[in-house]
This record gives C-alpha cells, sequence and structure tokens, in this order.
C-alpha cells in the first residue's frame, strides 16, 4: 500500500510540474501579446499626436508661415516672429523627441521607428533645430535626445565637408 501511495505521490508531482510549466508558457504569452498591444496602442497616440500638431500649425495662414520659417531660416524673420516661432517649433520638437525617447525605451517596433526616423532626422538637420541648441532652453529638452541630435548634426556637417572637399 505505502508503495502505491508512492507512485501516487510521483505521479502528482509530475502532473504539478507540468501544470506549472503550461502556467509559465502562457504566462509568457500574455506578456508577448500585451507588449504587441501596448506598442499598438503608443503607436496609435503618436499618430494621432501628428495629426494634431499638423492642423494647429495649420490653422491659420501666420502661423503656418512663421513655423515653416523658422524651421528653415530663423533669422529672417523679425524679433517677434522668431520668438512665436520658436515656441511653435519647439512644441514641434518635443513631439519629434517623444518619438525618439519611445523608441529609446522600446516602445516602438523596428517598423514603426524606421518609419519615423527620417522624420525625427530632418527635424534635428533644419537650422530652427540649430537656433533651439544655441538657446539656453535646450536644458528642457532629455539629454540623450540632445546627444543624438548634436552626433547627427556633426556627422552630417562631416559628410557635407567631405562631399564639398571631393568636388
Amino acid at each position: 500500500m505505502k508503495e502505491i501511495l508512492e507512485e501516487y505521490a510521483l505521479i502528482a508531482e509530475i502532473i504539478s510540474a507540468l501544470a506549472v510549466i503550461i502556467s509559465l508558457i502562457f504566462v509568457g504569452l500574455q506578456i508577448r501579446s500585451n507588449t504587441k498591444a501596448t506598442q499598438a496602442s503608443t503607436f496609435h497616440e503618436i499618430a494621432a499626436l501628428d495629426i494634431h500638431i499638423l492642423l494647429s500649425l495649420g490653422a491659420s495662414k501666420e502661423a503656418s508661415r512663421i513655423i515653416s520659417t523658422f524651421r528653415m531660416n530663423p533669422d529672417a524673420l523679425t524679433e517677434e516672429e522668431h520668438n512665436h516661432g520658436f515656441h511653435l517649433f519647439a512644441a514641434e520638437i518635443r513631439h519629434v523627441e517623444n518619438l525618439f525617447l519611445q523608441n529609446e525605451n522600446k516602445m516602438l517596433s523596428k517598423k514603426n521607428w524606421e518609419s519615423r526616423k527620417s522624420l525625427v532626422d530632418g527635424m534635428i538637420l533644419t537650422p530652427g533645430f540649430g537656433a533651439l541648441l544655441e538657446s539656453p532652453n535646450k536644458q528642457f529638452f532629455d539629454g540623450s535626445f540632445i546627444h543624438y541630435a548634436e552626433s547627427l548634426r556633426k556627422e552630417h556637417l562631416k559628410k557635407d565637408d567631405d562631399f564639398e572637399n571631393k568636388n
């Protein structure tokens, strides 16, 4: 009788171990599914913010002119327009910074980041971003984003210099 009970205990242990393994596999699948749902939600929020920013910057002809001019040639604006343009552009850069940080924190899939990276890099390489880097307000942006931006701008300048030296 004791041997039969020992066999039942051994079978129960094996079944318990299998149940734990199956539970862990299930939890792993749930975590993976939750991660994908979080990424999808994050990307949806980014897309909604993209649309909101574009609509608000285009709300008036004057605001559109000022932000476009600030982005490409901030020195062409009057002092008052420059101040207004700086704030509009800083809001646009805050969005770009958010994209960068979402990627750094693995909240964007590689595909979603690749579709936004050219926007991030393009904004960083504008003369308006150069004006932002020269202002004391750059301290209000994340240090890793500013470091990325400064490195990208240096790399781009080096490529431009190399290209000019070849021609």
